[in-house]
């Protein structure tokens, strides 16, 4: 399943997503994971989430961040929780042009049990139609 949780820059997307990951990881029954392109909060995050600073591998654009995303998945077999964090800085992509990532990531979450959630820089009433069919909160 992909979950969105939206809004405009500096509106707490970030304080969200992070209480999330730390309410889910109390009842999660395999690995969370939790990435970001900073290290900004890493000790805000659960130690019990794995907290990965992507500015580490270089990750700038959507197919690196797939193709680490698909890593991720791939070296944890008990991974059940995801959560993105900033995908639009991470990329450098507006929201409208992530089409494919979103699409993407949602068949990997679906095919692999996941719950993936994912930060989008823009208010719910602005979102791009083809993010309209995840779970927005």
């Amino acid at each position: 399943m992909l979950i969105l949780i939206c809004g405009a820059k500096g509106s707490g997307k970030t304080t969200r997503i992070i209480e999330k990951a730390n309410a889910d990881v109390k009842s999660a029954k395999g690995d969370c994971v939790y990435v970001s392109d900073t290290e900004r909060y890493m000790y805000d995050v659960d130690r019990n989430v794995k907290f990965v600073n992507l500015e580490e591998y270089g990750i700038k654009d959507a197919a690196s961040l797939e193709a680490f995303i698909c890593g991720v998945i791939a070296g944890r077999s008990d991974l059940t929780n995801l959560y993105i964090d900033g995908v639009s800085r991470i990329t450098g992509l507006a929201p409208k042009d992530l089409s494919g990532f979103y699409t993407r990531i949602a068949d990997l979450a679906e095919k692999f049990s996941l719950s993936v959630t994912a930060t989008v820089s823009a208010p719910a009433d602005e979102l791009p139609d083809y993010l309209m069919k995840y779970k927005i909160i």
